[in-house]
């Protein structure tokens, strides 16, 4: 996405990239990641080419916790391991029977295959003429900035995702690295967020045009982007991004860390804040399970609206149907691997518009749980931001307002993880003096919010559901 200096999107580019799934095993192919960041690049810049304006910096964010090992020069030796692989569960389970505690204390989450600790533990393990060869294991956003810089760099809200740093004090940690046996020189340098990774490179610019020695960025970590996105600063402030998990965000000013280990502890892209994260590990994954599986026709899968129109036969409570939502295992506060969806309840009598209800129901009541278990660690203001694809649903905002029992505001712009990024790459520029500043001016509140009010009796309807689970 192309932004003005003034926060105004003025272009568009994207490439699919497909996850490829076997088994336990879940993998991206990084020749994708390079030939869709070649085409972007290409396209962005014909664009500034064709509208008469420059290009004063390249800013990343990713997903997380995905591995890559790779050569000396930068050249992938097998394909991404990405977050949601898990291959590393077993010993997720063996290294919290041995260490949760400490693990926990360190890095501000216990181990799980979701982290790049336990996958590149997996590898040495499991692979080790492979780990050997590795000059550097990488995750995306790494692989990415070398492409750009040629420099194997990070930042610690990418290292506080890999369960390797001291998330006090934003360094790599020695002692969990001995934990795991994960050689430190093979991790890439901790920068702090929104700092200047490299520059462009004459190679990447010979592959696309974009100036040599522009200025390349490292914003942050999705999640944390979407935070700033949203302009969560005060403690307490909270936000629920959906994307392929859904993930309940809370802002601390200081390293809060849960007595019951339920909820991870990460790095912010703002200095001196801290975000609390309690994720589910399914939202638009299983709304896209769901869709495939019970509404794709001759034309292919119903669009979100059509879903929507689905579930709106229904009503709340599903006529009885109740979803477990647990399709790629469950996350907060349980933490298990293992854990499957499920339908219960099914009847001669229950449609397909029941179906969709419960899906969206399922996954509300997870994030309301998820709420429930960050309200026991702080105060969470009057009202929770609400962002990302499966939120353009209003049916799905009101059944998180209604589990909640909070007043959720649906972002204008749901394409908050870029607007955060945009945010931070200005700061690392120098050209806001703090974080609020920049997002006072870049993205000020709107006149008018979207809001969605608890309804107090499906409160209390979802509350005796949920009771009865």
């Amino acid at each position: 996405i192309l932004f003005d200096e003034n926060g105004t999107m003025l272009h568009t580019a994207y490439v699919p990239v497909r996850m490829r799934t076997e088994g336990s095993a879940s993998e991206y192919d990084p020749g994708e990641f390079k030939r869709g960041l070649i085409r972007v690049s290409v396209s962005c810049r014909t664009f500034l080419e064709e509208s008469g304006r420059s290009l004063d910096a390249l800013a990343f964010t990713s997903q997380r916790s995905s591995i890559l090992p790779v050569d000396e020069a930068g050249v992938p030796l097998s394909f991404f391991m990405t977050w949601y692989d898990k291959r590393s569960a077993a010993l997720s389970d063996e290294m919290n029977r041995r260490f949760k505690e400490t693990i926990y204390r360190t890095a501000g989450m216990q181990a799980s295959p979701v982290l790049s600790s336990p996958k590149i533990l997996w590898l040495r393990q499991n692979r080790p003429e492979l780990y050997r060869k590795a000059f550097k294991i990488i995750g995306i956003q790494d692989y990415l900035l070398f492409l750009c810089t040629g420099n194997f760099v990070t930042d610690a809200t990418f290292g506080s995702r890999t369960g390797l740093m001291d998330v006090r004090t934003l360094s790599w940690s020695d002692e969990l690295l001995s934990l795991y046996g994960i050689d430190k020189d093979k991790l890439a340098d901790l920068l702090k967020p929104a700092s200047l990774a490299g520059k462009v490179t004459a190679a990447f610019s010979r592959l696309t045009g974009i100036p040599e020695g522009t200025p390349v960025i490292t914003s942050g970590g999705d999640q944390q982007c979407s935070v700033l996105g949203q302009g969560l600063f005060r403690d307490g402030d909270a936000g629920i991004t959906c994307g392929s998990g859904a993930y309940t965000a809370a802002i601390t000013s200081r390293p809060l860390f849960d007595k019951s280990m339920r909820v991870n502890l990460n790095a912010s892209v703002v200095p001196g804040r801290w975000v609390l994260e309690a994720s589910t590990l399914s939202s638009g994954t299983v709304q896209d399970w769901l869709n495939r599986t019970f509404f794709s026709g001759n034309d292919g899968p119903l669009s979100l609206e059509a879903l929507q129109k689905a579930a709106s036969l229904s009503g709340p409570g599903a006529n009885g149907l109740i979803m477990l939502p647990d399709l790629a295992g469950k996350g907060c506060p349980d933490w298990d691997d293992f854990a499957r969806g499920v339908f219960w309840n099914i009847g001669l009598e229950t449609t397909a518009g029941d179906f969709a209800r419960a899906m969206l129901e399922g996954l509300a009541s997870e994030i309301a749980e998820c709420c429930s278990v960050l309200r026991e660690l702080l105060p969470l203001s009057d009202k929770l931001s609400l962002t990302g694809g499966l939120t353009r649903s209003e049916d799905f905002d009101r059944i998180i307002a209604d589990m909640t029992g909070v007043p959720a505001v649906r972002c204008q712009n749901e394409e908050t993880t870029a607007i955060g990024a945009f945010i931070a790459a200005s700061c690392a520029l120098s050209r806001y003096g703090s974080f609020e500043e920049a997002c006072t001016v870049l993205c000020p509140p709107p006149e008018e919010e979207t809001v969605f009010l608890p309804d107090p009796e499906k409160t209390a309807l979802y509350r005796r559901i949920q009771n009865a689970r």
